[in-house]
C-alpha cells in the first residue's frame, strides 16, 4: 500500500534526492506556473520570506513533494510502484494518492490543490482558529466535551474532532476561543484518568470539520469539473470509504468534498487495510510523519499476534 503524507511536512533541502530526475524537474516547472511562486527554490531554501508554513503553500509543497517521491519510487522499484494493491493519502496527500491510482493526472491534481489551498488560506485570513491534540481519551468522551463547549454563549458548536489518528489519539480543531475552552475541559477530565494534550501551533485551520462548509462549497465546483478515471488499485479515502480497482469514478468527487467536512479517519484506513491483509506500506513523501502516526494503529490479528504497521513501513523520502 502506498501512503502519501499531508501538509506541514516540508523542510529546506526537500527533493534533493530526486530533483534531477527529468520528470520531477517538469513537475516543479508546472507547479511554479500553477502556484505562481518558484517551487524549486522554496524546496531548496524554505526561507522565512517564502511563507512555506502558510496554509496554502504548505499544501502545495506537500502535493508536489509527494508526487516527486512517487516518481522516485517508480525509478527505484517500478514493479511495486506501478502495481500497488492500494493507496491512501493524509489530507492533501489524498490528491497525490489519486495520481498514483491513475484516477487523475498530476496536472489535474495541481488544479484541485490550488483551489483547495487558496480557499483554506482565505478562511484562515478571515477567522482565528486553533487545534488541540488529545491522547488517552475515548472518542465518544471527547466528542461529548466538544459539544459542551459554548464560547460566548453561541449555540452553534465551534470545535470538533478533526483527525482520528488511532484509538485514543485525536486532534480537535475549531475557533480559537472554543479550542481554549475545550483545553480546560480536557484538563479537568484528565484529573480522573491519564490524558495528554498539546496545542498544535502549526495547525491554523479547522479543516476536516463541519466548520469548513464554505471552503468545501468553493472547492466543489473545481473538483466536479475534473474528469476522473476508474482506479487501477484500491483507494482508501480520508472519510472512511474504500473503493475497489475499476470502480465508477463518479463517487470520488463527493468523497473528496466530504474529506473537508468530516474527521480524517486515518485509524479506519490503517485498520481496514490490515484487516484486508496488507502487510507492506511505502510512505512516499518528505519525512516520516505517517510512519510515526502508526504507533496508534497496532492491530490484534489473533490472541497471539499483534501487528504493528510502523514496523512494516518503508520510507521513500525525496
Amino acid at each position: 500500500m502506498l501512503l502519501f503524507p499531508g501538509e506541514m511536512t516540508h523542510h529546506a533541502g526537500m527533493l534533493a534526492a530526486c530533483q534531477q530526475l527529468p520528470l520531477v524537474q517538469e513537475m516543479m516547472e508546472l507547479a511554479t506556473e500553477a502556484f505562481d511562486f518558484d517551487v524549486q527554490r522554496v524546496f531548496e531554501e524554505c526561507a522565512p520570506e517564502d511563507f512555506a508554513n502558510r496554509t496554502d503553500r504548505s499544501q502545495m509543497l506537500a502535493y508536489v513533494a509527494d508526487c516527486a517521491a512517487y516518481e522516485l519510487f517508480r525509478q527505484q522499484q517500478p514493479e511495486a510502484a506501478g502495481n500497488p494493491r492500494a493507496v491512501a493519502g493524509f489530507s492533501v496527500g489524498e490528491i497525490a494518492a489519486l495520481v498514483a491510482a491513475g484516477i487523475i493526472s498530476y496536472d489535474q491534481g495541481l488544479t484541485i490543490v490550488k483551489a483547495r489551498a487558496e480557499a483554506m488560506q482565505r478562511w484562515v485570513d478571515e477567522e482565528e482558529m486553533a487545534a488541540l491534540a488529545v491522547f488517552g481519551m475515548e472518542e465518544d468522551q471527547l466528542n461529548h466535551l466538544c459539544a459542551r463547549v459554548d464560547p460566548e454563549g453561541k449555540p452553534a458548536q465551534k470545535v470538533f474532532i478533526s483527525h482520528c489518528w488511532g484509538r485514543k489519539g485525536f486532534v480537535c480543531s475549531g475557533a480559537s476561543a472554543a479550542v481554549e475552552l475545550l483545553e480546560v475541559l480536557v484538563e479537568n477530565e484528565a484529573q480522573q484518568e491519564v490524558v495528554y494534550k498539546q496545542r498544535l501551533e502549526f495547525r491554523l485551520d479547522a479543516g476536516h470539520t463541519p466548520l469548513a462548509t464554505a471552503v468545501a462549497a468553493e472547492v466543489e465546483e473545481v473538483i466536479k469539473s475534473i474528469q476522473m478515471n476508474p482506479p487501477q488499485c484500491e483507494v482508501y479515502f480520508n472519510c472512511g470509504f474504500r473503493v475497489a480497482a475499476g470502480e465508477d469514478p463518479s463517487v470520488f468527487a463527493p468523497y473528496l468534498i466530504q474529506q473537508l467536512l468530516m474527521p480524517l479517519r486515518w485509524d479506519v484506513t490503517i485498520r481496514n487495510s490490515l484487516q484486508r491483509g496488507i502487510r507492506r506500506f511505502f510512505e512516499c513523501g518528505p519525512g516520516q510523519s505517517l510512519k510515526d502516526l502508526m504507533i496508534f494503529n497496532s492491530f490484534t490479528a489473533s490472541p497471539s499476534q499483534t501487528i504493528r504497521p510502523a514496523e512494516l513501513t518503508t520510507l521513500v523520502q525525496c
